[in-house]
């Protein structure tokens, strides 16, 4: 059964809408981003990738390390008590004075009352007046004045030297000597020297130095300070204080991390547009066989009879070698009508009409014996090809026409530059409507169907192959031949005509013509 024409036309104008919009998506920036992101978030590298940022815990992250390694260091006894020392009373007072002038005397004391010289002064016994030297002048003095030389002034010198130590012991500084108590350490500037010390060391803010000179606190002051482990720790401390640990460790912590990552944009704008109307239709029609026939043809030529007329850049409105030989219309010798260049033509609402009419002219006609003469026709009809601007050799020649009235000789047919190969398309002639092959002088392949063809369009189509040719109407086979099949380029004729006289004007309206190639 012969489908509906405009049903099919709907059809394949849908298809074509339908195909279109896919070749229009396939280069289309959607696609384009859809394929981009699909073998981004579907590549191993970024599954990975993915798996790795969710499956993150701050815990056995780099920075949980340093931040763990900090507290550690905090928590220790050496650098806790560094800090404890750092900021005390102790430690200022022990800077105040280390090197002061205070000390440096106080030292000074220190290394005079533990020298040798200070020991032995130390152990000094008491000195009394037998121990002076006064006391052996006074001796002297005694003797001489028992001295019966002196007594007697009988020795000048022994006299004198009495009454020289006379003077000595006479006088006061020797009393002083002769009277004084016994001199012991006490007495002595060693000793005072050793009050000084004492009175200096007993300080309380000496005290407090050597004090905390000595202490393990120092120690440990001075082991920590400027080590590794301090330095380390104040690293770690300027670290855990940068933006760079803070922004780390809240990425770390934040559950919600891949969400907010450019990763999942991509993968929520891929997602989006996977689930777009437009992705779902083109990867449920891009592999299908939905568009075969389309892709099987590529158009190389149409008319849609949008303009006044036939486009003269197509269309000759004469025969092929009329336009050739005599630039001019003619007829066949037994036709009852004339060719005209225009006047039976007409074009509105992109159809074309070929019109054929009662009308008295004279015109050129061609006979085999007789050649190009002039005779009176008592009708018109018009005829166009595209025998100078379009010929193809195989493809898919269709045209969606109304042959009209079956009184009439419509016709759309393929013609080379003989007279055969000829083949029709479709014809009109005796009610019917005729699918014919002349492939050569003499040998005539022929098929005819009813009229219910002719009164309203219907799309007629040739598929011509190598091989075969097959004649179809409205898509569906009416006629094949795999005899005499054409081997040469041909062009495109579309005529009205009469072979007996007509009552009154009839048109063949052509809506269209396509031509394919096989791809």
């Amino acid at each position: 059964m012969i489908p509906s024409t405009s049903k099919l036309e709907q059809e394949e104008k849908a298809l074509i809408a339908e195909f279109e919009k896919l070749n229009a998506f396939t280069g289309s920036e959607a696609l384009a981003r859809y394929n981009e992101l699909h073998d981004r978030v579907t590549s191993a590298g970024f599954i990975q990738k993915k798996k790795e940022i969710e499956s993150l815990t701050y815990r056995g992250s780099e920075e949980h390390a340093r931040e763990s390694e900090f507290l550690s260091l905090k928590k220790a006894k050496d650098i806790s008590l560094y800090f404890r020392t750092e900021g005390s009373d102790l430690l200022k007072n022990f800077t105040t004075l280390d090197g002061s002038k205070k000390i440096t005397e106080l030292e000074d004391l220190e290394r005079f009352i533990q020298s040798p010289e200070f020991r032995q002064k130390e152990r000094m016994k008491p000195v009394t007046f037998k121990d002076t030297e006064e006391y052996g002048k006074f001796l002297e003095w005694k003797k001489l004045r028992a001295d019966r030389e002196v007594k007697k002034n009988l020795n000048p010198d022994k006299v004198k030297r009495f009454e020289e130590l006379k003077m000595l012991v006479s006088s006061a500084a020797f009393l002083v000597v002769k009277n004084r108590k016994p001199v012991t350490f006490k007495d002595t500037p060693e000793y005072q020297k050793l009050l000084e010390y004492k009175d200096k060391k007993g300080a309380r803010d000496i005290a407090s130095y050597y004090k905390f000179k000595t202490s393990g606190e120092y120690a440990n002051y001075v082991s920590v300070r400027g080590s590794a482990r301090l330095n380390r720790y104040f690293e770690l401390e300027k670290y855990l204080k940068t933006k760079e640990f803070t922004e780390k460790k809240e990425y770390y912590l934040d559950k919600r991390r891949f969400e907010k990552s450019d990763m999942h944009k991509e993968l929520s704008a891929y997602n989006d547009l996977k689930n777009s109307a437009d992705i779902k239709w083109y990867f449920s029609v891009k592999d299908s066989n939905k568009f075969d026939l389309l892709k099987k043809r590529e158009i190389t030529f149409s008319d849609e009879f949008d303009g006044d007329g036939p486009d003269k850049k197509k269309w000759l409105t004469k025969y092929y070698w009329g336009e050739k030989l005599l630039h001019d219309s003619y007829s066949i010798a037994t036709d009852l009508h004339c060719y005209t260049p225009a006047e039976n033509f007409e074009v509105r609402h992109s159809v074309l009409r070929i019109i054929t009419k009662p009308q008295k002219i004279t015109g050129k006609v061609w006979d085999h014996d007789r050649g190009f003469y002039t005779k009176d026709f008592g009708f018109t009809s018009g005829i166009i090809n595209t025998g100078t601007s379009f010929r193809q050799k195989y493809g898919i020649f269709t045209a969606k026409i109304k042959l009209s009235d079956p009184s009439v000789r419509n016709a759309f047919w393929l013609l080379g530059d003989r007279i055969t190969p000829h083949v029709d398309v479709c014809r009109s002639g005796g009610g019917k409507v005729w699918f014919d092959l002349f492939s050569s002088p003499g040998n005539h392949y022929k098929k005819s169907i009813g009229s219910k063809y002719l009164n309203d369009f219907f799309i007629f189509t040739l598929e011509w192959r190598p091989e075969s040719l097959v004649w179809k109407i409205n898509g569906e086979e009416v006629m094949r031949e795999t005899t005499g099949v054409p081997q040469e380029a041909m062009y495109i004729n579309l005529a009205g005509g009469v072979d007996r006289p007509i009552g009154g004007i009839s048109s063949m309206e052509v809506d269209w013509v396509r031509v394919y190639q096989f791809k």
